[in-house]
């Protein structure tokens, strides 16, 4: 196993988990990962990993009580890790519809709801403003899928979203960049895609962002860290080769957000102008506790927050037109216009 630091760009090698494996589930809780399922060599696997990042150690804990699997879905959300689906044979299946809820506090599994569909596996899995996502796959028919669902804890129900424009495909990278998701890469039974999509989840629609530039499509890692995103390594189909490359999707650009004074300032605003049905991305490059609030060309406040880092802003109930944020934290002040259409 090994982490990336992206502030200095640099790999460094830690613990190994205690039984390799290919094709797993993965989430983390608290600050501690899990990775569960998996595939060595032609054993299929369903046992529960913990890693500790500070003592960088595994522990192992209470196996996923169905099928052992490979290429399962899971993510994590309100303390809690789902894992399902998967394969638990061939290239062919059986292909597995099944869910599974993990508790960490008591070191327990309990059955979940399942996706109101064919079983699948290969899907990719997130999870963003405490709603789980799973996309794509071969499902038990053969056949790849362009399906978005997403799962809702509250509810306890899954919703079926606008399908993927792109070509119907499995283990593609998939992470969350600013208030959209993106879905890159992965392939079909003969070839390898490099198309890239963002998903706006106000407004349930897809748009095209720039082509994969890296090697490899099949399998590949893909991680968000506050609002930077990361995708490569994988295989690519034409050769058989796993490859080690690693890029960053270009952050956005961020001309037109200065301060009314004209002149840069720590807090960013993403997208302006914005959508009045979806969402803005509000991100501070320090550390500090941001108080911000939202004020109308008349002085009357509409919201307010306190947050670090970043955070997303619901639109659905601002109409369009002209706003200020204003916002102060320990280091600075300032006032930033955001435009609603």
């Amino acid at each position: 196993m090994w982490c990336y630091d992206l502030n200095s760009d640099t790999w460094t090698q830690k613990a190994p988990i205690p039984i390799a494996r290919r094709l797993a589930g993965a989430f983390a809780i608290n600050g501690m990962g899990y990775v569960t399922c998996g595939a060595n060599g032609s054993t299929y696997l369903k046992d529960l990993w913990q890693y500790d990042p500070v003592l960088n150690s595994w522990s192992q804990k209470a196996q996923l009580p169905g099928w052992a699997r490979y290429g399962p879905y899971a993510f994590a959300i309100g303390g809690s890790g789902y894992v399902g689906t998967g394969n638990r044979g061939s290239a062919s299946g059986p292909m597995l519809s099944d869910a599974w809820k993990y508790d960490p506090v008591s070191n327990s599994w309990s059955a979940a709801p399942a996706i109101p569909d064919q079983a699948r596996f290969g899907t990719s899995s997130f999870e963003m403003n405490g709603i789980g996502y799973v996309f794509g796959g071969k499902e038990s028919n053969l056949a790849f899928t362009p399906d978005l669902w997403s799962f809702d804890p509250t509810s306890q129900g899954w919703t079926l979203h606008a399908p993927f424009p792109g070509s119907p495909r499995s283990s593609p990278m998939a992470f969350v960049h600013y208030n959209t998701f993106v879905i890159g890469c992965g392939r079909n039974d003969s070839q390898n895609f490099y198309d890239v999509w963002q998903y706006d989840p106000y407004l349930n629609t897809w748009m095209q962002a720039p082509t994969y530039p890296g090697e490899s499509s099949l399998a590949g890692t893909s991680f968000s860290i506050h609002y930077r995103a990361f995708g490569g390594l994988g295989w690519r189909l034409d050769d058989n080769t796993s490859r080690p490359d690693l890029w960053e999707l270009a952050k956005p650009d961020n001309s037109g957000i200065s301060d009314l004074d004209g002149t840069k300032s720590s807090l960013h605003i993403y997208p302006v102008p914005a959508s009045n049905g979806g969402a803005v991305t509000i991100q501070t490059e320090s550390s500090d506790l941001v108080h911000a609030q939202l004020v109308n060309m008349q002085g009357a406040q509409l919201m307010q927050w306190d947050f670090r880092n970043e955070m997303q802003i619901d639109l659905r109930n601002i109409p369009a037109g002209s706003y200020l944020i204003s916002w102060q934290c320990a280091r600075s002040t300032g006032n930033k216009l955001l435009i609603v259409q």
